[in-house]
C-alpha cells in the first residue's frame, strides 16, 4: 500500500478525526469547542444595544489619533469570521495597526421585528450605531467598514446625501454593489417562477436560518464534496486542523431574516437591483451607488462563491472612482478564506491597514 493511502486509511480511524466530522454533520458544537480552539480572540467590551442589536468597542492600548472605525458585519452570519482565530483574524490585525474598532453584532431577531426592511438598518440602526461612535469618541467623522451585506449597507450610508457627512473613509469588504449576474443566488431567485412572497407566505415574521442557508451548500459543490477528504488528507497538520473547525463552526452558526428583510433583499436587491438602477428610499432620500463620493477602499474575492467580483466593481463607477478616490483590490482567494485562512488574508490586512493610515 502506497504511503498516502496507508496514512489516509489511518487516518479515517483516528477517533479525534470521527469526532470533527460528527461534530460538523449534527452540528452539535458548544461553547467549549470554541474556547478551545481560542475563537473570538480580541477583547472588546458592549458599549451601546439598541432592539436586537449590541455594538462593541475593541479594547486597545495603541490607538493612532485617527478617526475610529465601525465595522458592519453581514446579517447571514456571525460577525466574528473578522475575529476567527489569533493571526486569522482582520480584528485582530486592525486594532493592532493602532485603530480604534466598533463592531457591530446584529444579534438574533424575534417576531416583534418582522417588519424591518434593509433599509430600516441603515436609516435608524446604523445611522444610530455611527451616532454613538462620535459620542464616544468626541470624533466629527468617523471610518465606516462593512462586509458582504453589511457592506452594501455601508454603502448606502455614503451615498446619502446627509449621512455621508459623517464619513471620512469608506471601507468595503466582498460587498455587491450590483446584483444582476452576481453568481448563483441571483440567477435563481430571478428565474421564472420564483415567488418570495408565496415561498415565505407560511414561515412567519422570521425567517428560520434553515431557509435560507441550505442553499449555501449547493453555491460550491466540489468545495462542499470534499470537505472531509480535505480534512482527512490534512489532518495531521496543526493548523488547519484548528482553522477547519474554527470555519466549520462559524459556518454552521446561522442567523434569522427578519421578513420584510429577507424579502427586500430578494425583490428589492435581487430582482430590482435597486441600488444599482433606479435607487433606493433611504430616510426619504433616494441612494444609489453612483452618489458615493466618500474616499474608497474596496476588496474583492477573485473565487468568490457568494457575490461575483462583479458585483463589487461596481464602485468603479462611483462619483469617487470618477474623482480618482476610489482603491479597488482583487484578492485570489475565496469570499471567507481571503480574510480567515488563505494564506493571502495577511495582504488583505496590510491593505487594509494601509488605506487606514493613510
Amino acid at each position: 500500500m502506497a504511503d498516502g493511502a496507508k496514512k489516509a486509511k489511518d487516518t479515517k480511524l483516528d477517533p479525534e478525526y470521527v469526532e470533527m466530522v460528527s461534530k460538523s454533520v449534527y452540528k452539535s458544537y458548544t461553547d467549549k469547542d470554541r474556547q478551545k480552539l481560542g475563537m473570538q480572540p480580541t477583547l472588546k467590551t458592549p458599549v451601546y444595544s439598541q432592539a436586537m442589536w449590541t455594538m462593541y468597542r475593541f479594547e486597545s492600548k495603541n490607538r493612532a489619533k485617527r478617526p475610529p472605525l465601525l465595522v458592519v458585519p453581514s446579517l447571514i452570519n456571525r460577525n466574528y469570521i473578522m475575529d476567527l482565530l489569533p493571526g486569522h483574524s482582520l480584528m485582530e490585525s486592525l486594532v493592532a495597526g493602532g485603530n480604534d474598532v466598533f463592531i457591530i453584532d446584529w444579534g438574533t431577531p424575534d417576531p416583534s421585528y418582522g417588519h424591518i426592511g434593509l433599509s430600516y438598518y441603515v436609516s435608524k440602526f446604523l445611522k444610530r450605531a455611527v451616532r454613538q461612535v462620535k459620542k464616544i469618541t468626541g470624533a466629527d467623522k468617523i471610518n465606516l467598514m462593512g462586509q458582504c451585506l453589511g457592506g452594501t449597507f455601508c454603502a448606502m450610508y455614503a451615498a446619502h446625501p446627509e449621512f455621508k457627512k459623517d464619513l471620512e473613509k469608506l471601507l468595503l469588504l466582498t460587498t455587491p454593489l450590483n446584483f444582476e449576474n452576481s453568481g448563483l443566488l441571483a440567477k435563481w431567485t430571478t428565474s421564472e417562477g420564483f415567488d418570495i412572497d408565496k415561498l415565505t407566505a407560511a414561515v412567519g415574521a422570521v425567517v428560520p436560518p434553515e431557509f435560507f442557508h441550505s442553499s449555501f451548500p449547493l453555491l460550491m459543490v466540489r468545495g462542499t464534496l470534499a470537505k472531509y477528504k480535505n480534512l482527512m488528507e490534512r489532518f495531521e497538520i496543526p493548523d488547519f486542523k484548528k482553522v477547519w473547525q474554527a470555519l466549520d463552526i462559524w459556518s454552521s452558526d446561522n442567523v434569522p431574516f427578519t421578513l420584510q428583510g429577507f424579502r427586500d433583499l430578494i425583490k428589492v436587491f435581487y430582482l430590482r437591483n435597486a441600488f444599482y438602477t433606479e435607487g433606493i428610499l433611504v430616510d426619504d432620500k433616494v441612494v444609489r451607488v453612483f452618489d458615493i463620493t466618500t474616499p474608497t477602499l474596496s476588496v474583492a474575492a477573485k473565487q468568490d462563491h457568494v457575490f461575483t467580483e462583479t458585483a463589487a466593481e461596481a464602485i468603479l463607477e462611483s462619483k469617487a472612482a470618477k474623482d480618482k478616490k476610489v482603491e479597488h483590490h482583487v484578492m485570489d482567494a475565496g469570499h471567507v478564506t481571503l480574510i480567515a485562512a488563505h494564506p493571502v488574508r495577511t495582504e488583505t490586512y496590510k491593505v487594509f491597514n494601509d488605506f487606514l493610515a493613510k
